[in-house]
């Protein structure tokens, strides 16, 4: 099964918000165990980039994504 991850799914893990967080992991678990193929758009990384700049501070996102 292929599977098109919302921004938000991705940002769940990242900034563990709950009560989504689980869910989102154990998507990413799945994708991870080729139990499903996990797809993301071109421009997510580009606004999870700006969301967390914003969230916390630019060095610690260079050094987390770079």
């Amino acid at each position: 099964m292929k599977i098109v991850f919302d921004t938000n799914i991705v940002l769940d893990i990242l900034l563990e918000r709950e009560p989504f967080v689980s869910f989102s992991i154990n998507l990413f678990n799945a994708v991870e165990k080729q139990i499903i193929q996990g797809y993301l758009c071109a421009t997510t990384i580009t606004t999870i980039d700006y969301l967390l700049t914003k969230s916390i501070n630019r060095k610690a996102v260079s050094q987390g994504f770079y």
